[in-house]
């Protein structure tokens, strides 16, 4: 379901349909993620841990966040699109709702780096108690500094859709694209003009998409360098400092990775945005961005109808990986 505006070219059917466009005529394919997917890679997979929801229980000592809200109004990109009914507002809530996605990967990271200066045992030593304690209040510190960015993306996000007051803040149950992406932009440009930035854009994804791929590979190394620190420490062959500086480090790649995934994804919207002015559908838009879009609609909070035309289901689904 990707097309293109009706002047771009037909293109060979190999060299542009996408893995979920295969049964379209070739007329209507422009840009999409590349066709016969190898094995996932390394920020695909954790791209699709990051973004599940916490599990079920009490959020750490001393915050504030309540999980049970966290997911409690799940929201597909394409939902967002239609609820705003302006489509002139497309890239403006699409670049938001990546923001909110992004803050979500915040919250996990961050959330899962309390619970596991917790499980640190500090041993006899008064000072590696003390030092634990420092990093243990900072990661708090962290966590809530993350709740609040996202509150703030929430909304902003809310706004732009014009969602009801009322209703919980929107979870973004669509994941951004980790994987490479194909512009055609020799195809599609070859008759009209493009931007400088536009060029820019089509000539710096290649770049963007290896920056993704690299902080993916550098988060999962300083996870194995994590757990090494603390098995070493455990057994008195380093000191606290050691596993305090390896969480330090994890805690880098982490930020390195949203936001290296975010700013390829707002390109990536902006270059689509480019592509497909307003006369193209908003499930068509969608499919330009990513894989495999939600196909529901989530069921609206108690006592607020759903807009026009969209039919409330259950949301108690299992999300379909990228």
């Amino acid at each position: 379901m990707v097309i293109a505006p009706a002047e771009t070219p037909a293109f060979p059917p190999a060299a542009v349909a996408p893995p979920t466009a295969a049964s379209l005529p070739t007329s209507q394919t422009a840009v999409s993620p590349p066709p016969d997917q190898p094995e996932k890679s390394a920020a695909t997979q954790l791209l699709e841990q990051i973004l599940e929801p916490l599990e079920n229980q009490p959020s750490p000592s001393g915050s504030s966040m309540d999980r049970s809200l966290l997911y409690a109004r799940p929201l597909p990109l394409l939902e967002a699109l239609q609820r705003s009914g302006d489509r002139s507002r497309r890239l403006w809530i699409t670049q938001a709702y990546w923001q909110v996605s992004a803050g979500y990967a915040a919250i996990r990271f961050a959330t899962e780096a309390v619970e596991q200066l917790q499980l640190v045992a500090p041993g006899g030593d008064p000072h590696d108690q003390a030092v634990l304690d420092v990093a243990i209040a900072a990661a708090e510190a962290d966590l809530a500094a993350a709740h609040a960015e996202l509150i703030a993306a929430q909304q902003q996000l809310a706004d732009l859709v014009r969602l009801p007051i009322g209703e919980p803040p929107p979870w973004p149950v669509d994941r951004p694209l980790a994987g490479a992406y194909q512009t055609h932009f020799a195809a599609i440009f070859a008759t009209r003009p493009a931007t400088g930035r536009i060029r820019a854009i089509d000539r710096s994804l290649p770049s963007k998409h290896a920056a993704v791929e690299a902080r993916a590979t550098a988060l999962l190394a300083a996870q194995a360098a994590m757990l090494r620190a603390e098995a070493d420490h455990a057994q008195g062959k380093r000191p606290i400092e050691a596993v305090i500086a390896a969480h330090q480090m994890l805690q880098q790649q982490q930020h390195g990775f949203i936001d290296s995934l975010a700013a390829y994804n707002l390109d990536i919207a902006e270059y689509a945005m480019a592509v497909a002015d307003i006369s193209v559908p908003d499930d068509r838009y969608v499919s330009m961005l990513i894989g495999t879009p939600i196909q529901w609609t989530p069921q609206p909070a108690q006592g607020v109808l759903p807009a026009g035309g969209l039919q409330p289901v259950d949301p108690q689904i299992t999300l379909p990986r990228q």
